[in-house]
């Protein structure tokens, strides 16, 4: 497995979406999922990135 800051954003979601549970939590909801995201945009957009768009 490709470490994670080596990973393109598509990569990285993927990964994500196929173990979901380790990043929002087993009780995953669409209010964590939405934090979760909104966490990853603003830190992409803090650091120089484009962060989520479309």
């Amino acid at each position: 497995m490709r470490q994670i800051i080596e990973m393109s954003e598509r990569e990285y979601f993927a990964y994500v979406g196929k173990r979901p549970g380790m990043f929002v939590g087993t009780a995953s909801s669409f209010h964590r999922l939405t934090a979760f995201l909104t966490g990853y945009d603003q830190h992409a957009i803090r650091h120089g990135g484009q962060g989520l768009t479309g």
